[in-house]
Protein backbone atom coordinates (compact mmCIF):
# COMPACT_ATOMS: atom_id res chain seq x y z
CA UNK A 1 0.00 0.00 0.00
CA UNK A 2 1.43 3.37 -1.04
CA UNK A 3 1.52 6.34 1.25
CA UNK A 4 -0.16 9.32 -0.32
CA UNK A 5 0.89 12.76 0.79
CA UNK A 6 -1.72 14.73 2.68
CA UNK A 7 -3.60 17.23 0.56
CA UNK A 8 -1.86 20.56 0.57
CA UNK A 9 -3.65 23.51 2.09
CA UNK A 10 -4.60 26.24 -0.34
CA UNK A 11 -2.56 29.39 -0.20
CA UNK A 12 -4.38 32.24 1.49
CA UNK A 13 -5.59 35.20 -0.59
CA UNK A 14 -3.26 37.51 1.34
CA UNK A 15 -0.25 35.37 0.42
CA UNK A 16 -1.35 35.25 -3.23
CA UNK A 17 -1.63 39.06 -3.24
CA UNK A 18 1.82 39.37 -1.68
CA UNK A 19 3.27 36.98 -4.27
CA UNK A 20 1.65 38.97 -7.08
CA UNK A 21 3.05 42.23 -5.66
CA UNK A 22 6.55 40.72 -5.41
CA UNK A 23 6.45 39.64 -9.05
CA UNK A 24 5.44 43.15 -10.09
CA UNK A 25 8.12 44.80 -7.94
CA UNK A 26 10.93 42.83 -9.58
CA UNK A 27 10.20 44.22 -13.04
CA UNK A 28 12.54 46.72 -14.68
CA UNK A 29 11.25 50.06 -15.99
CA UNK A 30 8.87 49.55 -18.89
CA UNK A 31 10.91 52.02 -20.94
CA UNK A 32 13.76 49.48 -20.94
CA UNK A 33 11.98 46.73 -22.86
CA UNK A 34 12.69 45.63 -26.42
CA UNK A 35 11.07 42.79 -28.35
CA UNK A 36 13.33 41.02 -30.76
CA UNK A 37 16.42 38.86 -31.09
CA UNK A 38 20.00 40.00 -31.30
CA UNK A 39 21.55 38.65 -34.47
CA UNK A 40 25.24 38.56 -35.40
CA UNK A 41 25.95 38.41 -39.12
CA UNK A 42 28.67 39.00 -41.66
CA UNK A 43 27.70 40.92 -44.76
CA UNK A 44 29.43 41.50 -48.07
CA UNK A 45 29.46 45.05 -49.34
CA UNK A 46 29.73 44.13 -53.02
CA UNK A 47 32.95 46.02 -53.81
CA UNK A 48 35.27 43.83 -55.87
CA UNK A 49 38.38 45.28 -54.18
CA UNK A 50 37.13 44.87 -50.59
CA UNK A 51 38.54 42.14 -48.36
CA UNK A 52 35.01 40.75 -47.92
CA UNK A 53 34.92 39.69 -51.58
CA UNK A 54 37.34 36.86 -50.86
CA UNK A 55 37.68 36.68 -47.07
CA UNK A 56 35.42 37.10 -44.12
CA UNK A 57 32.60 39.61 -44.36
CA UNK A 58 31.94 42.77 -42.39
CA UNK A 59 30.63 41.98 -38.89
CA UNK A 60 27.16 43.33 -38.18
CA UNK A 61 24.89 43.17 -35.16
CA UNK A 62 21.18 43.80 -35.52
CA UNK A 63 17.89 43.34 -33.73
CA UNK A 64 15.42 41.33 -35.74
CA UNK A 65 11.67 41.31 -35.09
CA UNK A 66 8.99 39.32 -36.87
CA UNK A 67 5.51 40.81 -36.90
CA UNK A 68 2.11 39.08 -37.00
CA UNK A 69 1.74 39.68 -40.75
CA UNK A 70 4.96 37.71 -41.36
CA UNK A 71 7.11 40.74 -42.10
CA UNK A 72 10.53 40.96 -40.50
CA UNK A 73 12.37 44.12 -39.53
CA UNK A 74 16.08 44.33 -38.82
CA UNK A 75 17.68 47.31 -37.13
CA UNK A 76 21.47 47.66 -36.99
CA UNK A 77 22.87 48.01 -33.48
CA UNK A 78 26.03 50.08 -32.94
CA UNK A 79 28.71 48.16 -31.06
CA UNK A 80 28.58 50.51 -28.06
CA UNK A 81 24.83 49.86 -27.63
CA UNK A 82 25.04 46.04 -27.66
CA UNK A 83 25.08 45.57 -23.85
CA UNK A 84 22.07 47.85 -23.43
CA UNK A 85 20.15 46.13 -26.23
CA UNK A 86 20.92 42.70 -24.70
CA UNK A 87 19.61 43.91 -21.33
CA UNK A 88 16.43 45.37 -22.89
CA UNK A 89 15.71 42.12 -24.73
CA UNK A 90 16.25 40.18 -21.47
CA UNK A 91 13.86 42.64 -19.75
CA UNK A 92 11.23 41.81 -22.37
CA UNK A 93 11.55 38.13 -21.47
CA UNK A 94 11.25 39.00 -17.76
CA UNK A 95 8.01 40.86 -18.47
CA UNK A 96 6.55 37.83 -20.26
CA UNK A 97 7.54 35.56 -17.37
CA UNK A 98 5.93 37.99 -14.93
CA UNK A 99 2.75 38.12 -17.00
CA UNK A 100 2.55 34.32 -16.89
CA UNK A 101 3.17 34.24 -13.12
CA UNK A 102 0.57 36.92 -12.39
CA UNK A 103 -1.93 35.21 -14.71
CA UNK A 104 -1.46 31.95 -12.77
CA UNK A 105 -2.14 33.75 -9.48
CA UNK A 106 -5.22 35.44 -10.92
CA UNK A 107 -6.49 32.07 -12.18
CA UNK A 108 -6.20 30.76 -8.63
CA UNK A 109 -8.37 33.63 -7.40
CA UNK A 110 -10.87 32.94 -10.15
CA UNK A 111 -10.99 29.19 -9.48
CA UNK A 112 -11.62 29.76 -5.77
CA UNK A 113 -14.15 32.53 -6.34
CA UNK A 114 -12.09 34.50 -3.79
CA UNK A 115 -11.34 37.66 -5.69
CA UNK A 116 -9.32 40.03 -3.47
CA UNK A 117 -11.57 42.96 -4.42
CA UNK A 118 -14.94 42.94 -6.13
CA UNK A 119 -14.40 42.57 -9.90
CA UNK A 120 -14.30 45.98 -11.53
CA UNK A 121 -13.77 47.97 -8.31
CA UNK A 122 -10.01 48.11 -8.75
CA UNK A 123 -10.30 48.73 -12.49
CA UNK A 124 -8.71 51.45 -14.50
CA UNK A 125 -11.39 54.09 -14.59
CA UNK A 126 -15.13 54.20 -14.82
CA UNK A 127 -17.53 52.39 -17.01
CA UNK A 128 -19.05 54.17 -19.97
CA UNK A 129 -22.39 54.47 -18.21
CA UNK A 130 -20.97 56.47 -15.30
CA UNK A 131 -18.48 58.51 -17.29
CA UNK A 132 -19.45 62.12 -17.99
CA UNK A 133 -20.50 62.72 -21.58
CA UNK A 134 -18.27 64.89 -23.70
CA UNK A 135 -19.76 68.03 -25.15
CA UNK A 136 -19.98 68.31 -28.88
CA UNK A 137 -18.47 71.42 -30.40
CA UNK A 138 -21.19 74.02 -30.78
CA UNK A 139 -23.69 72.29 -28.47
CA UNK A 140 -25.32 74.16 -25.58
CA UNK A 141 -25.63 72.95 -22.04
Amino acid sequence: MKDTPPPSRPISPARLLARRARVRQTLPPLEEVLRGSLLYREIRCGKATCHCATGSGHPLTCVTVTFANGRTQQVTVPQAWRPTVRRWIANYQRYWQAIEAISAINRQFLQRREWPTPPGSAGVGRSRASAPRARRPGSRR
